[in-house]
């Protein structure tokens, strides 16, 4: 577990502990069975799970580091009573607690959808929390109300920004610029009444180039309208492209803009996209 791991476990501790009623937050290690006087109950064991290293779909640059945990909330209550009610108003605070701050103090950051627990919500969120689920009610020990979660940030990101024309369009996340070969440009001439034809080189030809990323935007409207302006450079006419590493390719058409699934929605909007252009000159 990394310093910047812990931060974040100790920033989730402190959400958890200000939740009116909690008497005990503890962070427990992986499979430690905590035991919580009674004296000490309602209680919340924050116990870590696991950790996923994430990029994009399609997008493979940048990393994102994405922590599992696992929350219970303890107290003395039996199923189908008053007690029982209050124990799951208490675990709904708790969610309701991370709900209202899901940077938890610009500590966590929007990235990918976790590919190892669908059930999070939101998929793409700095923040994210599963379904409540109550734990097999014991005689003589607390009972348990548990939900999982995650919370993740880029340990690695992109160092510089692909831009058309020096327009910022594509600095809101990451991508990935691609270049292909040139393309040779050949015809084949037959003559009548002869067994052999003539090759003629007619040059080289575009040079396509791919890219790939994710625009991000605070509303869908301000998503949508970042999504036109890239395709109003769908105009027939080329521009200079700037790959993330600075490298500069010039009379670049782009010949089309598409979308890669739908809107995702977190703390941000977020859609994945790819571009394709063609080098007309080099």
């Amino acid at each position: 577990m990394t310093p910047t791991d812990l931060d974040l476990f100790g920033t989730l501790v402190e959400t958890f502990r200000s939740v009116p009623g909690l008497r005990t937050v503890r962070l427990a290690r992986p499979g430690e069975t905590v035991e919580v006087p009674l004296s000490r109950l309602p209680a919340a064991i924050l116990e870590p799970t696991g950790v996923e290293r994430l990029t994009w779909p399609e997008v493979p640059v940048g990393r994102y580091r994405l922590l599992h945990w696992r929350v219970s909330v303890l107290d003395r209550a039996v199923p189908h009573t008053r007690a029982f009610e209050a124990l799951v108003a208490l675990a709904d605070a708790c969610r309701d607690a991370l709900a209202a701050d899901l940077l938890l103090g610009d500590k966590a950051e929007d990235g990918p959808p976790s590919g190892g627990d669908p059930s999070l919500e939101p998929a793409v969120g700095a923040t994210r929390t599963g379904p409540a689920v109550i734990g097999e009610a014991t005689p003589g020990r607390p009972t348990a109300v548990r939900f999982g979660g995650a919370c993740g940030y880029w340990s690695e990101a992109m160092a510089g920004q692909a831009t058309l024309d020096d327009e910022p369009l594509f600095g809101s996340g990451p991508h990935l610029v691609e270049v292909a070969s040139p393309v040779r440009r050949v015809a084949d001439v037959t003559f009548n009444g002869l067994a052999a034809g003539l090759t003629l080189d007619l040059g080289e030809g575009p040079r396509p180039i791919r890219q790939r990323g994710v625009l991000s935007a605070d509303t869908d409207a301000g998503l949508a309208l970042l999504v036109a302006a890239c395709e109003a450079f769908i105009d027939g006419r080329t521009y200079r492209l700037t790959a993330p590493d600075g490298t500069n390719h010039a009379h670049c058409r782009m010949t089309a803009f598409e979308r890669i699934g739908p809107p995702r929605v977190g703390a941000r909007w977020h859609l994945p996209y790819s571009v394709t252009y063609e080098q007309l000159a080099r």
